[in-house]
């Protein structure tokens, strides 16, 4: 991974917090054996995607807001500021949005075909079968997987279009995902699906990988609508991936 996504990734994930100052440039260098030019590049590019700040005289460091100028994983679903339940149409465009951007970074994850990126991806794969006996720990889970899926699409602005849906559905993941084990009696759906999605990506097949994505973002739909009241109940039939 580039020096620009591995930083990215730290940042994001929390294991560089805000606040935090990074290694001088040189150090930086020595640590991913790059050019400090590289490393010039790299900041430069985190710091256009507002994940970092350079202080004159003083270094680089995270920045206060990054990706937590979205609201927190785990916020309730409403219209910011105002502690509104979001309506069935709006609900609806942030399906809309997340299948947008979801499936675009299943096919571009696929067409790059990073080997990192794909161990990293079937990690989370692994941890998500761990977790499917508990709703919260598979939605952490679940959240993980998706953000390495964003990391091994490699762009940042999909990046962080897709860290602003997901917090906002986190919070309805963790309901779908109690909803669905209480219809079905575990996740293994979910689990199977997301491994095909892994599959597909390092088969390095796009339309796969997209067609895939669709189905878990629609059937998570189903649920987050469900639990709402918004709409029918998602049945079985809706709960099955695309073979």
């Amino acid at each position: 991974m580039s020096i620009a996504g591995d930083l990215r990734r730290r940042i994001l994930h929390g294991e560089l917090p805000p606040g935090s100052r990074l290694p001088g440039h040189r150090g930086l260098a020595v640590a991913y054996s790059v050019s400090v030019g590289s490393v010039r590049e790299a900041i430069s590019m985190l710091a256009s995607a507002g994940l970092v700040e350079t202080r004159a005289g003083r270094g680089t460091f995270v920045a206060a807001g990054g990706s937590r100028s979205f609201p927190e994983h785990g916020a309730p679903l409403g219209i910011a500021g105002t502690g509104a339940t979001l309506e069935r149409a709006e609900v609806e465009e942030l399906v809309e949005a997340r299948e947008v951007i979801e499936v675009a970074l299943a096919a571009m994850a696929a067409s790059r075909r990073d080997p990192e990126a794909l161990a990293r991806l079937r990690a989370c794969a692994e941890r998500m079968e761990d977790a499917s006996a508990s709703p919260a720990a598979y939605s952490e889970a679940d959240v993980e997987f998706h953000l390495a899926l964003a990391d091994a699409a490699g762009n940042r602005y999909l990046l962080r279009s897709m860290l602003a849906i997901r917090s906002l559905l986190k919070q309805d993941m963790e309901l779908g995902a109690e909803a669905a084990i209480r219809r079905f009696g575990d996740l293994g759906v979910s689990v199977e699906s997301h491994a095909r999605l892994v599959d597909a990506i390092e088969a390095g097949d796009p339309e796969r990988a997209a067609e895939v994505a669709t189905t878990i973002v629609r059937r998570n739909r189903d649920f987050v609508l469900a639990l709402y009241g918004l709409g029918p109940a998602a049945t079985a039939a809706h709960a099955q991936d695309v073979r």
